[in-house]
């Protein structure tokens, strides 16, 4: 019955106990990054946790050691067991290996020991068979073009190219997209108060004037975004 399914609930006083009930006894599906199981690989052990498939999303942006992590939840032929086989029948990899690989801080390790290719990387090089999707339905047709000398026969789904919104001029830009050169603001241009941790004030002050710009012209804020690729420029932009 119902109730006797919640009967354990009753018996398992901590969170800890509960939520290792339902990844052993319940759940059909478990989300976890590589970090967390890593942490919590020989608690899963030690519970009996059994799985069959692994879907492995942004393989593209793993080191080859952090893929072998999620494979190695369950006891295997190296542990105690008494079955001494894995039930991992099938591995699923997601990911694109032509944007930003793993990230290794270490130059002397990235360069030369080639610890910046993913093992998604590898097996593609290596000619092990894929699917590739070869449409984007996120940009219009001329952002597209900025990129998709990275993608072979990279096209367009029907409605980034049919549907009004991306048929429309965005309101108060010239064009669709702008590179601007900022020069040095107030004679300085890019800097680093402590190492790794860069900043750019003169890019910093256009990125948040442009942002109260297009919301003096009716755009919600919640539909802009700043990106940007350092912690110390977030900080500048954000203050």
């Amino acid at each position: 019955s119902e109730l006797s399914e919640y009967r354990p609930f009753e018996l398992l006083r901590s969170q800890r106990q509960r939520a290792d009930y339902l990844i052993t006894k319940q759940a059909r599906v478990v989300a976890m990054t590589c970090t967390h199981a890593a942490i919590a690989r020989s608690n899963l052990i030690e519970l009996g946790f059994e799985y069959d498939n692994i879907v492995m999303e942004e393989s593209g942006q793993m080191m080859e050691i952090e893929t072998f992590i999620p494979m190695l939840l369950q006891k295997g032929s190296s542990d105690d067991t008494v079955s001494g086989r894995s039930r991992l029948k099938r591995l699923c990899m997601l990911g694109d290996h032509n944007q930003l690989p793993p990230v290794v801080k270490n130059t002397s390790f990235s360069k030369y020991s080639n610890l910046d290719q993913s093992m998604f990387t590898r097996l593609i090089r290596l000619g092990v068979p894929y699917i590739q999707l070869d449409k984007q339905g996120r940009a219009r047709p001329e952002i597209m073009r900025l990129y998709s000398w990275r993608y072979e026969n990279l096209g367009n789904l029907n409605h980034v190219v049919e549907s009004t919104g991306y048929q429309l001029a965005n309101p108060g830009f010239v064009h669709t997209f702008q590179a601007i050169n900022v020069l040095d603001f107030q004679g300085k241009g890019e800097s680093t108060p402590t190492p790794y941790y860069y900043q750019n004030l003169g890019e910093a002050e256009y990125a948040v004037a442009l942002f109260q710009y297009m919301v003096l012209i009716g755009y919600p804020p919640e539909k802009i975004s700043i990106l940007t690729t350092y912690n110390g420029q977030k900080e500048l932009i954000a203050d």
